[in-house]
């Protein structure tokens, strides 16, 4: 009778450390210490969790971009490696819209912006901005690190196009909110480009909340700016440089000219439209040191 009643016991302790498990560690010690005093036996404890002077700390996680709302997450690239902005690299800059800009097409505009979407370079990631003097040289005004495609595959390959382009008097917009991405693009100047008939979503706008990310390539396709430099290009444009532009040819499958090809009439006079005289040419160029050409 002893021994059913030991047993017994036991089994209602055994219960109480499994009720343990739910209710906590002190509940547990009690359910143990009652069973060694049934049984007589010493039941074995874990010992308790000290921390270690020489532990190997865990490395933290490695940093993400965070883009806007249902992007996906993607670790960033490493930094454009950007030199100095000298007098020289703007005077290389200008030399190089002369010679990729047809000389037709000097005659239109007033402002002329460059963007170098390289990943790395001297003048990667990097806008440059110049007007047009009275005798028609180009005066540098400013530069300043922007954001152009990612270049991957995503919801579709984010990549910023290439070439010489207007923008489209049509489509500024203060506040743009982009359906894409779901993620606001203020003080939006979109690119007056169409690609097989269909108006492209390309647009130099305010980097907004991704700041922190220019001078990198980051953007879904567009050029994201510095928030106050995009509300003052915004602004000046329309302010300024509104006047008589040349329309771009269109070609059979209805894509804009990106080579600056110019819509002529049946007697060759280049077709006119109001629209901002500005100019934007986008390469994927590093930049480097100023070519000298030596005559012997």
């Amino acid at each position: 009778m002893r021994l059913f009643r030991q047993f017994a016991w036991v089994a209602c302790a055994l219960f109480a450390m499994w009720s343990a498990a739910i209710v906590g560690a002190d509940h547990q010690e009690r359910a143990r210490a009652l069973i060694a005093e049934l049984t007589g036996e010493r039941i074995a404890t874990a010992p308790p969790v000290v921390a270690q002077e020489n532990a190997i700390p865990v490395p933290a996680p490695r940093p993400y971009v965070k883009l806007a709302q249902n992007e996906e997450t993607i670790p960033p690239e490493p930094p454009a490696s950007a030199g100095p902005i000298t007098n020289e690299t703007a005077d290389a800059v200008a030399q190089r819209l002369r010679m990729k800009v047809p000389a037709e097409l000097m005659g239109y505009f007033n402002v002329y912006l460059y963007v170098s979407k390289a990943a790395e370079g001297q003048w990667a990631q990097h806008m440059f901005v110049f007007h047009k003097d009275d005798i028609g040289d180009l005066v540098y005004e400013k530069s300043f690190p922007v954001s152009t495609g990612r270049e991957r595959w995503e919801r579709y390959f984010t990549s910023t196009p290439v070439g010489i382009f207007q923008l489209d008097p049509h489509r500024f917009a203060e506040r743009h909110w982009s359906r894409t991405w779901r993620a606001p693009m203020p003080w939006a100047m979109f690119l007056n480009y169409t690609k097989r008939g269909r108006l492209t979503g390309i647009a130099l706008h305010s980097a907004s909340s991704h700041v922190k990310e220019l001078g990198h390539r980051a953007s879904g396709g567009c050029v994201r700016l510095p928030h106050e430099l995009a509300q003052e290009l915004f602004e000046r444009f329309k302010r300024e440089d509104y006047g008589p532009v040349p329309v771009f040819r269109v070609d059979s499958e209805g894509s804009t000219s990106r080579s600056g090809e110019i819509l002529r009439t049946a007697s060759g006079k280049p077709v006119m439209t109001m629209g901002y005289q500005v100019l934007l040419f986008i390469e994927d160029y590093p930049g480097g040191p100023t070519t000298v050409a030596v005559l012997s």
